[in-house]
């Protein structure tokens, strides 16, 4: 068949990407063969070294670990009685220790603890693993397409494997959380189910994990034991995997010996076990040890299984990778911290708050026994006998009988209630003390984030939510840093174990491939450890919708209102929204048509932009067309702004050919290659006298337009409405006249104030004067009654005076009378004469002393201004 007669057929592109064929210059090609080993984790290096090491090293292994974890686990004994304790604690096994004994007392305990586990799990759970799966890609360094659908694929799987293959993962996250805080850390243990083509997971209590008393922190601990409890199905399984060797073992008669932890836990959920062990439970220890083995010249990690009854080693397996020359430990199990302390073992409420719920439970207990002792009888009762009821020990509510005398037929003399405090209103007070102090360490919820002001600024929010929640923000973070070691043990499970035709069958699809977890881990969780409650996420949302409305120019409100409707959780929020669509490139007559109906167009580079401007210039002055009421609202506003983006690209793509033509530089490489300042600084000279050029001729090119757009322009302002203002910018202007608003109310609030101050001020001076106006009055008037009565003393003593002269006077007068009347009675008339002249001078006396009392009683008128009710006698002349 000739050349000509061949069929024509149709040229197909082939992915040789990743091809193992590579065409030679002389039309060959390589074929390069595939020497790759058996994929990790199926090679001979992870097989079990138990099965090949004599009987006699392996029986010093298992004699000198089961000897180091009997050390181990005796030196924890005291963390395990306070695990324990924190589980009574709680009250929920009915066994919380403390109390009265009588009958009748109360057994309630304070749920502090409880409230506190189920609080923090309830948080924890929700923020790392929600519903649509714990893990999100990042990828580390340059984003490439390859990179990001890489990643993409690898976190679609590992949710897929999360959520929906191992179903037993989220139920044994959140057990191990709700455990968390009272055993003050708890273990995730992750392996890989061949069988299933799955990882497995299982939650690991710490009362089941050993740790050396040396050792400072889980992660470098020299050993660390997992004590497991097999059921005799579950042993027979792992040595038909070749997961164990098959040796005799003594069969398990009795059940293993549980923990005071576990034995607690049993009471709580009611499980007592039957003592026949049909299960055939045993105790095997597995140990990660950093020992030697195998001639090593350095100790390596190591799994080691021990079976605890016979004491025979029944696995022990290399724990590094192949190929890692530094022997590095492969991380199996993941610590989930409380609150770290000084030693390997965090710390949790047991030990933070345990005395504090102690001390609420016995104060809550003794308020309730308070009250039922007083509304129970208790008494003591009297009966025929010789025995003293003193003898007699008497529980509260209980009636006892003790022996009296005879002839006893007084009720109130047989019985006599014992009396009791009631509930104490200071105790009462202590439990409140005590619920509120052990909050206060334990603090998980924002009790007072209700009562905050809904008008406080966001940013304010956001720190009262911190400061209120610092406590979980801290644990948060732990709990974020064991979810990223969780997923780092999950992606090496899916390096070494996946199987990619398998995982297809079972998903329905290819999620990912096992080449694809190969290289650096560009998965993490999707929890953020900077963001804990749904409230703290709200408020930042809020905040960036201010922050938006106040500077739109500087956002994309659509992404703003995307991340709005995310937080929001509004199923499919995408259909609420316009579509996001980008204009194409298309020819005049059609930017022509879509402008009439008012959608956008764009000019692009590559375009006649000459011919695009003829062509929209005879649409827009037809008044029929683009400048007719029909089309003109709608066409010339997006028209104008078209024509602009063409004139601009003119004038771009003009200036650079004219400066490519004259320089036959390349201008499209300025930028992309390195050139030096001098390079610089000519081409901008060029491009300088090019533009000049250019813009001599677009007056030429160009002279024409500028009526017709002003023209276009006047047309758009007739035709157009006023445009409504951006709902953006209405609510900023709100905002702002509301805000002027308040302020000139606050201006008027504080001018009020200040008026009413000054009032106030003047009003307390008005009083101050009028007090001291009072006070002056009273003293004159206290001044003048003092005077007066002074003055009134000082005539009553001046009266007094006067009368004992009178009476010494007429005293005088009978002397003499009688001494005249006995001497001579002759004399009569001389001794009438003197009696007369004795009078007149007493007479003259007293008008003398009545005209001085006269003349003080004026002068006190005149300076008191008041009439002075006194007399002063009557003188000679006894008429008024």
């Amino acid at each position: 068949m000739d050349e000509d007669e061949m069929p024509e057929g149709e040229m197909v592109e082939l992915d040789t990407e990743d091809s193992d064929v590579e065409d030679t210059e002389d039309g060959g090609a390589i074929v390069t063969l595939d020497e790759e080993g058996p994929p990790e984790g199926e090679s001979d290096f992870y097989a079990n070294l138990a099965e090949t090491l004599p009987d006699a090293e392996l029986g010093d292994i298992a004699t000198q670990f089961l000897d180091l974890i009997g050390k181990d686990k005796e030196a924890r004994k005291k963390r395990d009685e306070q695990y324990e304790d924190g589980l009574r604690r709680t009250g929920l096994g009915d066994d919380a220790p403390g109390g009265a004994q009588f009958q009748g007392a109360s057994k309630a305990v304070h749920p502090m603890m409880t409230e506190a586990c189920v609080d923090f799990a309830s948080r924890a759970i929700k923020e790392l693993w929600p519903s649509n799966g714990p893990v999100k890609d990042l990828v580390i360094g340059d984003s490439t397409t390859k990179k990001v659908d890489k990643a993409k694929r690898k976190s679609a799987l590992m949710n897929w494997q999360l959520t929906v293959q191992a179903q037993e993962a989220r139920a044994e996250v959140e057990q191990m959380l709700t455990q968390l805080p009272l055993g003050g850390a708890q273990y995730l243990k992750l392996g890989w189910d061949d069988r299933r083509n799955r990882p497995n997971f299982l939650a690991v209590m710490i009362d089941d994990m050993y740790l050396p008393y040396a050792a400072t922190n889980f992660y470098s601990a020299q050993r660390k034991t997992h004590v497991q409890y097999l059921t005799t199905l579950d042993y027979q399984q792992r040595v038909t995997s070749g997961m164990y060797r098959d040796v005799d073992l003594t069969p398990p008669s009795m059940e293993p010996d549980a923990s005071s932890a576990e034995k607690a836990n049993n009471k709580i959920e009611g499980r007592t076990d039957t003592s026949y062990n049909e299960d055939g439970l045993r105790t095997v220890y597995e140990v990660y040890a950093i020992t030697e083995l195998e001639d090593d010249e350095d100790p390596s990690p190591y799994i080691i299984t021990i079976d605890k009854i016979s004491g025979k080693v029944l696995s022990i397996y290399r724990n590094w990778d192949e190929d890692d020359d530094t022997r590095e430990e492969m991380s199996w199990i993941v610590e989930f911290p409380f609150i770290p302390w000084r030693g390997a073992y965090p710390i949790g409420l047991p030990q933070m708050i345990g005395g504090l719920s102690a001390a609420t439970t016995g104060s809550l207990r003794a308020l309730l026994d308070s009250a039922h002792i007083n509304n129970a009888p208790t008494m003591l009762k009297l009966k025929g006998g010789s025995r003293g009821g003193q003898s007699l020990t008497i529980q509260p509510t209980q009636v006892e009988e003790i022996e009296g005398g005879l002839n006893i037929d007084d009720v109130r003399k047989i019985a006599m209630p014992l009396p009791f405090n009631p509930p104490s209103p200071v105790l009462f007070q202590l439990l409140g003390f005590l619920v509120e102090a052990g909050k206060g360490v334990v603090r998980t919820s924002m009790d007072n984030l209700p009562d905050s002001n809904v008008n406080a600024p966001v940013g304010t929010t956001l720190a009262r939510i911190e400061q209120g929640m610092v406590v979980f923000n801290a644990i948060h973070a732990r709990l974020h840093d064991a979810m990223g070691r969780m997923l780092r043990v999950l992606h090496r499970l899916n390096e070494m174990y996946l199987d990619d035709d398998r995982l297809k069958q079972d998903a329905g699809e290819e999620l990912a491939t096992r080449k694809d977890f190969e290289g650096p881990m560009d998965v993490v969780p999707v929890s953020d450890p900077n963001i804990f409650s749904e409230a703290q996420r709200y408020a930042q949302v809020q905040a960036v919708a201010q922050r938006s409305q106040l500077l739109p120019q500087v956002y994309n409100l659509r992404k703003v209102e995307e991340r709005i409707l995310q937080t929001l959780k509004i199923p499919d929020f995408e259909a609420l929204l316009m579509p996001d669509t980008e204009p194409e490139e298309q020819n005049a007559v059609k930017e022509n048509v879509d402008a009439a109906l008012g959608k956008l167009v764009k000019a692009f580079a590559e375009q006649d932009h000459i011919a695009h401007l003829k062509t929209h210039l005879s649409f827009m002055v037809n008044p029929m067309l683009g400048s007719g009421p029909m089309f003109a609202e709608t066409f010339l506003p997006v028209i104008v702004g078209h024509i602009k983006e063409h004139i601009a690209m003119w004038y771009l793509n003009t200036t650079i050919e004219l400066a490519e033509s004259v320089s036959d530089v390349d201008l499209d490489t300025i930028g992309k290659v390195e050139h030096s300042a001098d390079d610089k600084r000519a081409l901008d000279r060029m491009l300088a006298e090019a533009s000049t050029v250019v813009s001599e001729k677009a007056g030429d090119v160009f002279g024409a337009l500028p009526p017709i757009i002003e023209q276009a322009q006047q047309m758009i302002q007739k035709a157009t409405p006023p445009t409504p203002m951006d709902p953006t910018q209405a609510a900023v202007q709100a905002a702002q006249m509301q805000n002027q608003t308040a302020q000139q109310k606050l201006q008027l609030d504080g001018q009020k104030v200040q008026q009413q101050m000054q009032l106030e001020q003047a009003k307390m001076q008005l009083e101050q004067a009028k007090m001291q106006q009072d006070t002056s009055l009273e003293a004159q008037k206290m001044q003048t009654d003092q005077a007066k009565t002074q003055q009134d003393m000082a005539l009553e003593a001046q009266k007094m005076a006067l009368e004992q002269q009178l009476a010494q006077i007429n005293a005088q007068m009978e002397q003499a009378k009688a001494q005249q009347d006995v001497a001579q009675f002759a004399m009569q008339q001389d001794r009438e004469d003197a009696r007369k002249q004795a009078e007149l001078m007493a007479r003259v006396s007293m008008n003398e002393a009545d005209n001085q009392t006269a003349m003080t009683l004026a002068q006190m008128e005149v300076l008191s201004g008041e009439k002075i009710a006194v007399s002063t006698g009557t003188g000679i002349n006894p008429q008024p």
